[in-house]
């Protein structure tokens, strides 16, 4: 998927993004699979066709250097939702306690 390059989650497979961004609301904790370690973040999958960046500076309270120090490919994962850009169907993750 190319929608990527903006660190958030493009919305596909079969739920319209409107009905997805209803059920993933701002504040809400998902839990998905991680699929991927790159040096900025990792991606994490909710469902066939969802998947999100989540940024390195937000994957744990302290700075972490690299997500190999604090994750790994595979790892069930909980992350928030704390924004949602409908216009462009992308969603903002975290993994830093609110």
């Amino acid at each position: 998927m190319d929608e990527h390059s903006d660190h958030g989650v493009a919305v596909g497979g079969g739920l319209p993004f409107p009905g997805f961004a209803d059920v993933f609301a701002v504040g809400r904790t998902l839990r998905g699979r991680l699929t991927k370690l790159v040096p900025l973040g990792v991606f994490v999958q909710f469902t066939d066709g969802v998947e999100a960046f989540v940024p390195l500076r937000e994957l744990g309270a302290a700075p972490v250097a690299a997500p190999e120090d604090v994750v790994q490919t595979g790892d069930e994962v909980s992350v928030i939702v704390t924004a949602i850009d409908r216009e462009r169907r992308k969603l903002t993750l975290s993994r830093r306690p609110v």
